[in-house]
């Protein structure tokens, strides 16, 4: 396998096992791990590459950065507001029902939603420096 390739399935394995729509800089500093002289242009070539490709979408946060999902189906997104975090949200799924049927009958490729709300960490972290 050349390294091409091999840096290639490298960027792919760290998003299937990073399930937390990381940056293309978090990618990078995993993907360090297994192949330290892994250049940051590489990764977001090859994110570009694998979006391209229909396996990993693309999701801007509120940080105004983009970040990376390998879940492509339709779904929605919590992101916290303060450190721009984003997460899959569980829904009932008679609502993905109506928003794909929606998204059928009005001719949209997809639909995305986005909700907001203060994490876990923030929220803890808020708590400690009130205190």
């Amino acid at each position: 396998m050349s390294n091409f390739s091999s840096r290639r399935q490298a960027v792919l394995e760290v998003m299937k096992t990073m399930r937390c729509h990381p940056t293309a800089d978090r990618v990078y500093e995993e993907c360090r791990k297994t192949i330290p002289n892994i250049s940051l242009a590489t990764v977001y070539r090859n994110l570009a590459f694998w979006e391209q490709a229909g396996v990993v979408g693309r999701v801007v946060g509120c940080d105004n950065k983009e970040r990376y999902d390998v879940e492509l189906d339709n779904h929605c997104h919590v992101i916290c507001p303060e450190c721009g975090e984003v997460e899959d949200m569980d829904y009932p799924i008679e609502l993905k029902e109506y928003l794909d049927n929606y998204c059928i009958d009005n001719g949209f490729e997809k639909f995305g939603l986005s909700f907001y709300k203060v994490c876990d960490k923030c929220s803890k972290d808020n708590l400690k420096q009130a205190k």
